[in-house]
């Protein structure tokens, strides 16, 4: 995309100004001081640089004609966009995803109601913390317009959040916004702030002390070489010292880690026995990326064997420069990076909507693991004695999920809110929560039908033979509608005389599991005749195609 004016071609090398005292770009005054995490990247700027005149030349190729016609086709034109910042604001308990939104600004002011008009056009107009934002409910987008020459977007639920959030409140983050606007790509975090993946919980003793810094931050400086620096902080001297002694060792262990690849482009250019003639043609490409890839190899074995730190204090500083041949590169990678960043949303929602597949697939399994077990799929709910629900199909699944030290802390025999049962709702298993959006501590969006005509009822287990209309065809859980308490015998009443609840609310989509152990997205314009079919086990209904 061509950006900052590419009608203009021939630029010089730009200064990229610090930010006067007591003032800051729109885009950052917009980072809170006590932000998780942001990331800022001018892209106008690195798109004039030198090191990208190459491709400035390459668009400008392309004629006048082509690059108006661009501009003219969406609002605001994409060669006025200048700034991109993306925000994390940090967790509430009970959230388990940061509210993320992007913010861009343009070099020229456009008109808001124009952009309203083309990208969202049944947009809601409403108002958190005295500022209007508008809302899309087909994509469940949300848009905020602090002047003409900049957007603000998020989800429907995270940006109403971060227009109430204190812009200003005085936090970790308050240097870190500042150094930022000297620098064309910079991002930091608060480490202390974040949480860990599980899967960290496995590193070795020896690299564990680098998961204590407090803080990190990285920046990209352009001049004539590219030089990528990044800082760890933290919190005492002995920590960054054991921090330090961790990353050397981690870059001794990275040495050891290019010898597979190296071997791999030395089989490529080094024959076994010795060549009677010339190679074929066609080998030549192979035989130039293995001395292209013996070349960065060794270019990375030289930086990790004198790795650039140096300790200052409570901080670790790790500095790189590229060489001039790589400039280029490091700024093609910034101007993409801050084109993406608008797309933050998309991603995470991809991302989201894949985890919560697998949390699917995965109660799917335990379903016909506990009727391998049992002779039938659970029951909707534990009764007791008399038939009266006591704890949700949720807490009979739990031997099958890998929570069998859970499973026998309930007692059985006694209802989900009681004394002892209700101490166990905050620990409500990872599988239960989905990552599409935050939800209170201890409730979940996974439900079942259950009724006379739907895959599950409230005291009798169902075998396979019970669903003549198929497993195919007949659902077995569902990912919607308003979260539950996850121990609670809360589920999704049945009766295809009755209309049935909105279960595209809150995700924009029906995400179902199947009796045949997959999962399907169905489609949010599905008919109410064919879902009520796919909800009946032994209906005998032809199911629609629009599902």
């Amino acid at each position: 995309m061509a950006v900052g004016s590419p009608h203009q071609v021939s630029a010089q090398p730009p200064a990229v100004p610090a930010a006067a005292a007591g003032e800051l770009p729109s885009d950052l005054a917009l980072v809170p001081g006590d932000a998780l995490a942001f990331a800022h990247v001018r892209v106008a700027d690195v798109w004039k640089h030198e090191s990208v005149k190459m491709y400035r030349q390459m668009f400008a190729k392309a004629g006048p004609k082509a690059l108006a016609a661009l501009d003219a086709q969406f609002v605001p034109p994409p060669s006025t966009v200048d700034r991109v910042t993306a925000i994390a604001l940090p967790m509430e308990p009970g959230q388990n995803q940061p509210v993320i939104v992007g913010v861009v600004t343009f070099t020229v002011a456009f008109d808001p109601a124009s952009v309203r008009q083309a990208y969202l056009p049944d947009a809601k107009p409403l108002k958190s913390g005295g500022k209007e934002y508008y809302t899309y409910d087909k994509d469940h987008l949300a848009v905020h317009f602090p002047d003409d020459k900049t957007i603000v977007f998020g989800d429907e639920k995270g940006l109403p959040i971060f227009l109430v959030h204190p812009a200003k409140a005085a936090g970790s983050m308050t240097a870190a916004i500042r150094q930022a606007a000297g620098k064309v790509l910079f991002a930091a975090v608060n480490a202390k702030k974040l949480p860990l993946p599980p899967e960290l919980e496995h590193l070795p003793p020896e690299f564990k002390p680098l998961l204590q810094a407090e803080f990190a931050t990285v920046s990209l400086d352009l001049a004539q070489s590219a030089t990528v620096a990044a800082r760890l902080v933290y919190a005492t001297e002995a920590d960054a010292t054991a921090a330090e002694k961790a990353l050397r060792k981690a870059a001794e262990l990275a040495r050891m880690g290019l010898n597979q690849p190296r071997m791999e482009a030395e089989k490529q250019l080094y024959p076994k026995q010795p060549l009677l003639k010339p190679r074929p043609i066609e080998d030549l490409p192979v035989a130039v990326a293995a001395v292209a890839a013996l070349g960065a190899l060794n270019v990375a074995d030289e930086i990790l064997a004198d790795l650039p730190v140096t300790r200052e204090g409570t901080a670790l500083a790790v500095s790189v420069t590229a060489p001039p041949w790589a400039t280029a590169y490091f700024g093609l990678s910034a101007v993409s990076a801050g084109l993406l960043l608008p797309a933050i949303q998309k991603v995470r929602g991809s991302a989201a909507q894949a985890q919560s597949t697998n949390n699917m697939k995965q109660i799917a399994l335990a379903m016909h693991n506990y009727h391998d077990t049992y002779g039938g799929f659970p029951a909707a709910a534990i009764p007791d004695k008399n038939g009266k629900p006591l704890l949700s199909w949720r807490v009979a699944i739990l031997p099958f999920i890998e929570q069998t030290a859970l499973y026998n802390q309930f007692k059985l025999d006694e209802p989900w809110d009681s004394e002892h049962n209700k101490k166990l709702i905050p620990l409500m298993p990872k599988i239960y929560a989905d990552p599409r959006g935050p939800i209170e501590m201890g409730k979940t969006h996974y439900k079942v039908f259950v009724g006379k005509e739907a895959g599950f009822d409230w005291k009798e287990k169902h075998k396979f033979t019970d669903y003549p209309d198929g497993t195919s065809n007949t659902i077995m859980a569902v990912a919607g509608g308003d979260p539950v308490v996850w121990t609670q015998p809360d589920d999704i009443e049945f009766d295809s005389k009755k209309p049935l609840p909105d279960l595209t609310k809150p995700f924009g989509n029906i995400l179902a599991a199947m009796f045949d152990g997959s999962v399907r997205v169905l489609n949010p314009k599905i008919s109410k005749e064919t879902l009520k079919a796919a909800i009946t086990r032994n209906g005998g209904e032809v199911i629609g195609s629009d599902w």
